[in-house]
């Protein structure tokens, strides 16, 4: 076989590599701004396209490579999961469906190091875990999971929250805020701020409460930064977001100015069917509290924030625009752009080696927020690398085997309880 035939082939696997179909004729918001490109692999992977990324937030750092298992999913999203998405009727029954569907995810494994403990905060529901051989730390990490207000849950992320409660050493907290169609948004953030409100009572350290999220829940992230600052709370010790919905209104990237400078090509996401279900995130009568976006919500915001984003997903013009208007107010901002990845790919921790980079550099990121010394930096700040083929080793996970065997795999109840830092060691038996 020739070596044109051999371009052939892999041009029409992975649509836009040679090409500059995915090149947009709208110019950033800052001429000629200055990209940062970082290419860290776990093991051998492939750029998908010869030209660097283009940025509209300057101080991005930006991640070329993408491994294989990367690719692989992506081309399947793009052939299974977005057809369904764009195909299925979003009524009452498949939301309830589609929830149904979430709850198997609870049968999936389980680390061995960490025990759950369901309780409630302020009448919410929500899961805390510690990991028993996560770093020593007295951070209380509050997390909302993604799935666009309809569906997911503590079952489907509680394997991302495992693996931050690794990194970080923080005491983690799932919240099972409600969602559709049971109740709207606006339901949706009364939730996410009554568990945090009463965090902050309850804690002897609210200094240290860090609030993370993905997707919608990287929205309610953003939600309870502003709604703490209007309540008069302690704001977030720092903000961790990936690929966060930042306006409920997907079209809009005028903010700023900021220009779209990738054509959108999300792997699982379709355009027109985020119209459709915004209907139902905003029914007739419903009030979100603040702003309805957190992009009109900047100057309400003041806690150092991490910004994870993929390069073609729909979401990240508005990520820039966010990372551009806390910035220009001094507000501490780190914001990671990946090539070649799904929408919200670091909840994606047992599969992918870029999720896992991800996690960790947001671990760094919040125990330096919050005083502590980060445990998985690299040795050089990775902004400093303007070579496009550096390349960094991403650290593995080492940990010891586990001093007994346990046969059961139960979630404990319990109730936050007790002096001092809280960590949830609970024997068998």
């Amino acid at each position: 076989m020739s070596v044109r035939s051999v371009l052939r082939r892999l041009r029409a696997l992975l649509p836009g590599v040679g090409s500059d179909s995915d090149a947009s004729t709208a110019a950033p918001v800052r001429p000629r701004p200055r990209v940062a490109v970082v290419t860290q692999r776990a093991r051998p992977g492939l750029t998908l396209r010869h030209r660097p990324m283009q940025v509209v937030y300057d101080e991005a750092v930006v991640h070329e490579d993408v491994s294989l298992k990367s690719r692989v999913l992506g081309r399947t999203t793009r052939l299974v999961f977005k057809p369904l998405l764009r195909l299925a009727p979003l009524n009452d029954r498949t939301l309830t469906t589609l929830r149904s569907l979430d709850k198997l995810s609870a049968r999936g494994p389980r680390s061995r190091f960490v025990e759950p403990v369901s309780f409630e905060l302020d009448g919410v529901h929500v899961e805390s875990m510690t990991h028993r051989y996560g770093p020593t730390s007295e951070m209380t990490l509050l997390y909302l999971h993604g799935g666009g207000f309809f569906s997911c849950g503590i079952e489907t992320h509680r394997r991302i929250c495992e693996r931050l409660a690794l990194y970080t050493g923080a005491t983690v907290i799932s919240v099972e805020y409600v969602q559709l169609p049971e109740g709207s948004v606006a339901d949706s953030v009364d939730d996410a701020i009554r568990a945090y409100a009463a965090l902050v009572e309850m804690s002897d350290q609210p200094d240290k409460i860090v609030v993370a999220g993905d997707s919608a829940g990287g929205y309610l992230t953003m939600k309870i930064a502003e709604l703490a600052n209007r309540r008069g709370l302690p704001a977030p010790a720092a903000l961790l977001t990936f690929s966060p919905l930042l306006s409920l209104d997907p079209d809009r990237i005028d903010k700023e100015g900021v220009a779209r400078v990738a054509r959108v090509r999300d792997a699982y996401l379709p355009i027109g069917r985020v119209a459709v279900i915004r209907e139902r995130w905003l029914p007739e009568g419903s009030a979100i509290e603040g702003e309805v976006s957190p992009l009109d919500a900047a100057d309400h915001i003041t806690s150092p924030t991490f910004f994870v984003a993929v390069e073609d997903e729909m979401l990240r013009p508005e990520v820039e625009a966010m990372a551009l208007l806390l910035s220009e107010r001094g507000v501490t901002v780190e914001t990671h752009l990946w090539r070649g990845q799904v929408h919200a790919f670091p909840v994606l921790a047992d599969t992918l080696p870029e999720s896992r980079q991800a996690l960790r550099l947001a671990a760094d990121f919040a125990r330096r927020s919050v005083g502590e010394e980060p445990v998985t930096s690299t040795e050089a700040d990775p902004r400093r690398h303007d070579d496009p083929t550096h390349e960094e080793p991403v650290v593995g996970e080492v940990v010891p085997e586990e001093p007994a065997t346990r046969t059961d795999d139960a979630v404990l109840d319990g109730e936050l309880v007790g002096e001092g830092r809280r960590r949830w060691f609970f024997g068998a038996g």
